[in-house]
């Protein structure tokens, strides 16, 4: 009899300590509430594509998938065709590549300016951009980051009424969100690389630092901030810029050209291990058939963009990166913040590309990853990077939200070119 009391009791104590062992469990797992997602970002969280914020590409960013599948409905500043700017189209794959703006004139920056827009991520802004910079109810500025500052945060103030002036992160803190996804940094180093400057401002050891210590304070607010909504954070960090078609390498256009690495190294002023720009092509196939005497110029582009970025150059950029991505791996860390590793899923991307039935779509130009600007993806690219969101969200949070399905969205993706040899000179290896 004792003994089976003893047994009861101890049964009874099991029992208790099992059953509270499974509760702490369950209450110690992470949840997450997608009933008000915001997202806060720059132009990869827009979903721009082509160069352009427009309506039937935005609605492929990724950003936009990711609400789709979890089920949650996110609003965008849907801007009507020709875009802001005019988005680009393909005229010929062949070398070089003929690639224009359509026509036509934007005349309303918005098909839905009533909408209280939650995907509040802007082109161009950087991080400092997206805390402090406010619409200025113009909508004519020549200044294109404040112009999409004004579409996506000001529009239609100065059409319909005046209201308050709120930068992206205020915005999505007067949103009251349950989540946000923050995607934001690219063009901190970007603008680095695409103004032609990465050796003068981040190669000394003194100017690094100051670029360092700038973008951690200002990202270390931004998560701050937003974190006093009490929101599921969703951070991505920064991908290598250079690992995009924007760069060529000068030996992939040595050997479709046919020409002798060294003899084009001659004529272009460009080292064996350096990058040509996609904006420096036309002044390449110009030199190539002797309409233009080498070495390429510095810029080949009205707002400064180079038509060489030196290896040197490429490795700097890259080095700051993952210095940047440390940076934002301790903030997140200081909020519990869940974050997705960008970074190391275009390393795998550039490397090894990603397989559809048979096909290896590559980050190559038209390489069915990124699209006509040679930086932003494609819709399929979107889909891909949107799927890393959605499984990583699922291990943290013990979710089972499905993924996109890439080989159908590839399917039905113009830039993913059917013709195999339309994408072959653009080889990077």
């Amino acid at each position: 009899m004792k003994i089976r009391k003893f047994l009861c009791r101890g049964a009874i104590v099991c029992l208790t300590v099992c059953a509270s062992t499974v509760i702490l469990t369950a209450q110690s797992r992470r949840k997450i509430d997608f009933s008000k997602l915001v997202v806060v970002g720059d132009s990869l969280a827009a979903g721009v594509e082509n160069d352009s914020l427009a309506d039937f590409q935005q609605i492929h960013g990724f950003a936009k998938v990711i609400a789709r599948h979890v089920h949650t409905r996110l609003t965008l500043p849907l801007v009507p065709y020709p875009g802001a700017p005019n988005t680009l189209e393909l005229v010929s794959a062949q070398f070089p590549p003929v690639i224009k703006q359509v026509p036509g004139k934007l005349i309303f920056p918005r098909l839905n300016p009533f909408d209280k827009v939650t995907d509040l991520a802007v082109p161009l802004q950087t991080v400092a951009d997206a805390l402090n910079r406010k619409p200025d109810n113009t909508l004519n500025s020549t200044d294109e980051t404040q112009l999409a500052t004004d579409i996506v945060l000001g529009y239609p103030c100065p059409i319909l009424f005046p209201c308050q002036a709120r930068s992206q992160v205020e915005q999505a803190v007067a949103l009251h969100p349950t989540a946000i996804i923050v995607d934001i940094g690219n063009n901190d180093i970007l603008g680095a690389i695409t103004s032609g400057q990465p050796g003068s401002s981040l190669s000394s050891p003194q100017a690094l630092q100051a670029f360092l210590n700038s973008f951690g304070t200002s990202y270390a607010t931004l998560l701050n901030t937003l974190a006093t909504t009490h929101a599921t954070l969703i951070v991505a960090n920064l991908p290598d810029v250079t690992e995009t078609p924007f760069f060529i390498p000068v030996s992939a256009l040595a050997q479709e050209a046919d020409v002798p690495l060294d003899e084009l190294d001659m004529a272009l002023g460009t080292g064996p291990t350096d990058f040509v720009t996609l904006k420096a092509l036309p002044v390449v196939e110009a030199i190539l058939t002797n309409a233009k005497t080498g070495p390429l110029p510095a810029a080949c582009s009205s707002s400064g963009a180079p038509c060489v970025v030196t290896a040197a150059e490429a490795a700097v950029v890259r080095q700051v990166t993952i210095q940047m991505n440390a940076i934002i791996q301790a903030q997140t860390a200081v909020h519990g913040a869940l974050l997705v590793d960008v970074f190391s899923l275009f390393d795998r991307l550039h490397a090894n590309g990603y397989t559809i039935r048979g096909t290896t779509l590559t980050t190559d130009f038209l390489g069915g990853l990124f699209s006509l600007d040679g930086i932003h993806p494609t819709n399929t690219g979107y889909a891909i990077l949107a799927n890393e969101f959605i499984k990583d969200i699922n291990a943290a949070f013990d979710t089972h939200f499905n993924k996109a399905n890439i080989a159908a969205i590839a399917r039905f993706d113009p830039l993913v070119l059917q013709d195999p040899s339309c994408r072959r000179w653009w080889r990077r290896r």
